[in-house]
């Protein structure tokens, strides 16, 4: 009985190691491509601040800023609305964005976790049987899905990081533009 609850577990974290894999692998594409557009926006940012006066007629130079450009998008798709629940809507769609890339930075070193561990079993059985080239084909995707799932998970932290600071001051300076527009109109 036990051999059969050994050989059970042994073939269902067999067919895990594929799917593992490829998730790795689409892991690390989506970072390095998340990365880049990281890069880009970093460039878009560059220059003078302004700060915002209409906060239903942004200027062009912060229409570089994605935050605002989010803004832009939300004044468009519901111009009658309150401004606050715009800010709010643009809030939602940026922290979108964000979390999209914050899966990765836990869900990336799970996964490189589970790519080393499921091979480590068959890596085992191979030093059983004196097989060198098989414990060593092993171990080398055990490390690999180590160092794929931690560098995933490191790219998409630092992303995220700069992003929650970038998309935060952007909501400050729509939130103050919205501030300055209710004294005017109050006073």
């Amino acid at each position: 009985m036990e051999e059969l609850i050994q050989n059970a577990i042994g073939v269902i974290t067999g067919l895990l190691l594929w799917p593992t894999i490829l998730l790795l692998l689409y892991g690390i594409g989506f970072s390095l491509f998340s990365l880049g557009n990281m890069l880009v926006e970093s460039f878009q940012r560059k220059g003078k601040p302004e700060t915002m006066a209409d906060p239903r007629n942004p200027s062009q130079h912060l229409l570089r800023l994605y935050g605002i450009q989010e803004w832009k998008k939300q004044l468009t798709l519901d111009n009658g609305a309150p401004l606050w629940i715009l800010h709010d809507r643009t809030e939602a769609a940026l922290k979108k964005k964000i979390d999209r890339i914050k899966i990765w930075v836990k869900f990336g070193p799970a996964l490189g976790l589970a790519g080393t561990l499921i091979p480590l079993g068959a890596a085992l059985q191979a030093v059983g049987v004196n097989n060198m080239k098989l414990l060593s084909d092993h171990l080398s995707v055990a490390f690999g899905s180590t160092i794929l799932g931690l560098t995933a998970g490191v790219i998409c932290m630092m992303i995220s990081t700069s992003y929650e600071r970038w998309y935060g001051l952007d909501l400050a300076e729509i939130r103050q533009a919205i501030e300055n527009q209710e004294e005017k109109q109050n006073s």
